[in-house]
């Protein structure tokens, strides 16, 4: 059983691997992924209503998927509000991202945290891109700012520090400070397996989830490199890593 918790749709084709939700569909077929979340593909997004609209609609017919929101304070923070309480109270979904990389700015602004306040008022899940493509405005120790306001919220921190054309990534520092804040995991999306095997010895493999970040990354072969990694392991751990983290995280 395989649940990718890192995958992206899209209802535009102005990036070059925007996938529509039928497409992303087809791939998790090919790559025998049972459970995905999704989220907006935010390369060129100046309105992430849309997108989340589109999830929505398309994830209702797609048993695959579990959905997720996006808010954009880079969009004004009120209209931010109102895109994490219509994800979270009209859609239904089990959370809302927060993307200080792509959308560039400090993820534990004020703003911000007025967003994740609502999100946390609602109880859902806070979603953080922490990578070293923007390791400024998407620090872990900013993330943490938020997981300490809000203690009883899951935060995840996807990309574990990683997600960099240079290949470089601060997993050691989103480690040590996950240990810091126990309402944090982690998914081991666009980053090496060394640091997920790392994760999972420090953390546990009840706070460390497997996530592709497709399409930006082949599922199946990422799949396949996590299998290797997770090779010596006990099978509860494998399991848990590959599937049961994510599924308890999103769907309980």
């Amino acid at each position: 059983m395989i649940f990718d918790a890192d995958t992206h749709m899209s209802p535009y084709k102005n990036f070059p691997e925007a996938p529509s939700a039928q497409e992303l569909d087809a791939i998790l077929e090919n790559a025998h992924v049972d459970k995905a979340v999704c989220w907006l593909l935010p390369q060129g997004v100046d309105d992430v209503s849309e997108s989340n609209r589109y999830i929505y609609q398309n994830c209702k017919k797609l048993p695959r998927f579990v959905p997720f929101g996006w808010a954009n304070v880079m969009e004004g923070e009120e209209k931010a509000v109102r895109d994490a309480i219509t994800c979270l109270d009209e859609y239904g979904f089990r959370g809302v991202k927060i993307n200080g990389a792509q959308n560039y700015y400090p993820i534990d602004c004020l703003p911000a945290m007025h967003v994740c306040e609502e999100i946390a008022k609602r109880k859902g899940i806070i979603a953080f891109h922490i990578g070293y493509d923007e390791p400024l405005m998407t620090s872990p120790f900013r993330a943490a700012t938020v997981a300490n306001a809000f203690p009883e919220t899951p935060v995840l921190m996807i990309h574990m520090g990683g997600a960099s054309p240079c290949e470089k990534n601060n997993a050691r520092t989103v480690i040590d400070v996950a240990k810091l804040c126990p309402n944090m995991l982690l998914i081991g999306s666009a980053i090496g397996t060394a640091d997920v095997r790392t994760a999972i010895d420090e953390l546990g493999p009840q706070r460390v989830m497997f996530g592709s970040d497709a399409p930006f990354n082949d599922p199946a072969k990422c799949i396949a490199d996590y299998q290797e990694m997770l090779a010596g392991y006990p099978e509860d751990t494998r399991r848990q890593v590959l599937y049961q983290t994510a599924y308890d995280t999103f769907c309980k």
